[in-house]
């Protein structure tokens, strides 16, 4: 299975939340998009949130992602 990539750019002291169930529009981070999902299939997928004490930059990768291209 091919995971796919996303590089972002964290600020200092801002919380992301990143998505981890695929169905974001916004991916990688979450636009609360599992919410409606979990009530109809009775299931808690739910948000990673992060905050860095510095700037970062990371490279994510998640097996539920799928990229638009």
């Amino acid at each position: 299975m091919n995971n796919h990539k996303y590089n972002i750019k964290l600020k200092k002291n801002i919380k992301y939340s990143l998505c981890t169930c695929g169905f974001s529009k916004k991916l990688p981070l979450c636009d609360n998009a599992h919410r409606e999902y979990n009530e109809k299939n009775k299931v808690s997928f739910k948000s990673l949130k992060i905050c860095s004490k510095q700037e970062v930059s990371l490279e994510l990768t998640c097996k539920n992602w799928i990229k638009d291209e």
